[in-house]
Order: structure tokens, then C-alpha cells, then sequence
């Protein structure tokens, strides 16, 4: 678990992403033999969260750029099923800590919410949270069409809101981050909310997590039509060198991620038509 950091901080995606199906494996045998080890579930939980972000869904967008679909389909039902397995994890982590989560569930948002309040107080706290926030809130948006799991929504948020409120700036602000996705791509998009949210995100790190830049450019840009700040934060993305020491591994994602978006901008953005009058 300490040892994370190195791969956090590598800056090579090549070398780093080859090495993270081999840690799952090795982590999932090390979990058969002693099933209710708490650093094991999180760092195994962390880990098919990375991986599927970093490997799978970039896989599953590099066909779709290519029009191969078939393969694009493949990747994209491989990330629902490893976001499955870190949701699950995540979810029996947190029952292995504290008792009656699916009876606080039973009685809806507000109860889960009291819950939470009640049982995690510590600001070590946010990590678990947030990580369960992300794996099933990912999980979620890999099952879209499935209304069960879109129903499940409020719970995310739930989680990553009180992780929050124990440690703000926990992995560079991330909870902010995964509050933006939410507001941005729910229905009806409180696209000012999400603004904030972004930007305190990208506050806390001082801009060094490219992460929450090249996400906000995608989604948010797009949502705002905003040809103009789509193009300003996919060159802040590129032209920036290192960011922050920590986020090497996920600025290289996003690196990744922005160059493959600022190819695609003509379809993010309908192309500007001049009227009669010029």
C-alpha cells in the first residue's frame, strides 16, 4: 500500500500500465487466502479502478476514433465487468468496517447519508469512500443503459460528498473532480455547479492534476459549447510538462486522452455556419 506512490509517480504509461494486470492477479491470490485483509481489498479495488480508466477505456476510445465497433463494444463490456469487481469489493470493504450499510441503503439516500455520518469521522476515512465512490460510480457509467444500476447514483454521490467532508484535498482534490462528472453528465446538468466543482478541484492542485483539466474540456467544454475553452484547457493538458510529482501516472493519461480529443473536436462541436448578413 505504501508503495503505491511509485506508480502514481512513474511517468512512463507504457511501463507502468503493462505491470498492472500482473498486480491484480497477484492481488486477487493474495485476497483467496485472507479474504477480509482491509489493505488488500483497497489496493486491489484501487487498482482494477486504475487500470480500467487508464487501460480499458482508452482502448474502447481508440477503436471508436478507428470505427472498429466491434472491438470498441469488447473493451467497453470488459470495463463494466472490472468496475463491477471494484464496486463489489469496495461495497464489502466498507461492510467489513462498519455494520448495516445495506439496511441504511433499505431506507433510502437520507438514512445512507446519516449512516455515513455516524460511522466515518476520521479524515482517513476519505480515502475508503472515495474509492468506492469512484469504482461504483464508474461502474455506473459503463452500465447507462441499465436503469437498476443508474438508480444507484445518489449513493455515489453520497459517498464521495462525505469523503469530502473528511479530507477535501485527499488525491489532489479528487472528490471534487468525480462531483463534476456527476452534475456534469446527469440529466438536466446543473452545468454552473459543475463549473465550481471542477475548478475547486483543479484549485487544490494547484492546476498540477491534468486529470481534472483534460475532464472538464470534454465534458464540460462540450456541454457549454465552448469551442474556445475546449481548445484553452486540451493545450493547458499538452503544454504542460510535468504537474504535480504524484499525478505523473495520471497526467500521462491525461496527456494520452487530450490528444486524442483535440483530433476529435470537430465532432464534439457543431461547425460554426455564417448566416446571410456574413
Amino acid at each position: 500500500s505504501r508503495a503505491s506512490i511509485a506508480l502514481e509517480s512513474h511517468w512512463d504509461y507504457e511501463l507502468a500500465t503493462s505491470t498492472m494486470p500482473g498486480s491484480i492477479i497477484q492481488f486477487e491470490g493474495m485476497l483467496t487466502i485472507v479474504p477480509e485483509d482491509e489493505v488488500i481489498l483497497l489496493t486491489l479495488m484501487r487498482a482494477y479502478v486504475g487500470y480500467t480508466y487508464a487501460v480499458v477505456e482508452d482502448l474502447a476510445e481508440i477503436a471508436e476514433v478507428e470505427g472498429d465497433y466491434e472491438t470498441a463494444q469488447y473493451q467497453r463490456d470488459r470495463a463494466r465487468y472490472l468496475y463491477q469487481r471494484a464496486k463489489d469489493l469496495g461495497r464489502y470493504l466498507i461492510s467489513l468496517k462498519k455494520d448495516g450499510m445495506e439496511e441504511a441503503m433499505a431506507e433510502g439516500v437520507e438514512g445512507f447519508e446519516a449512516w455515513l455520518e455516524k460511522n466515518f469521522k476520521k479524515e482517513k476515512d476519505a480515502e475508503l469512500l472515495l474509492w468506492a465512490g469512484y469504482a461504483w460510480g464508474n461502474w455506473i457509467n459503463a452500465s447507462k443503459d441499465d436503469m437498476t444500476a443508474v438508480a444507484d447514483l445518489p449513493y455515489v454521490e453520497a459517498l464521495v460528498k462525505h469523503s469530502l467532508k473528511l479530507d477535501e484535498t485527499y488525491f489532489n482534490g479528487a472528490a471534487y473532480m468525480m462531483l463534476a462528472m456527476i452534475t456534469v453528465n446527469g440529466m438536466n446538468p446543473d452545468l454552473d455547479l459543475a463549473e465550481e466543482y471542477f475548478k475547486r478541484s483543479i484549485e487544490i492542485s494547484g492546476g498540477g492534476n491534468l486529470l481534472t483539466v483534460v475532464n472538464m474540456g470534454r465534458f464540460y467544454a462540450v456541454k457549454r459549447n465552448d469551442r474556445a475553452l475546449f481548445i484553452e484547457l486540451m493545450r493547458q493538458v499538452l503544454e504542460t510538462r510535468d504537474g504535480i510529482p504524484s499525478a505523473r501516472f495520471t497526467n500521462q493519461v491525461a496527456k494520452r486522452r487530450a490528444a486524442r480529443y483535440i483530433t476529435q473536436i470537430d465532432e464534439f462541436f457543431l461547425p460554426e455556419i455564417e448566416d446571410d448578413f456574413g
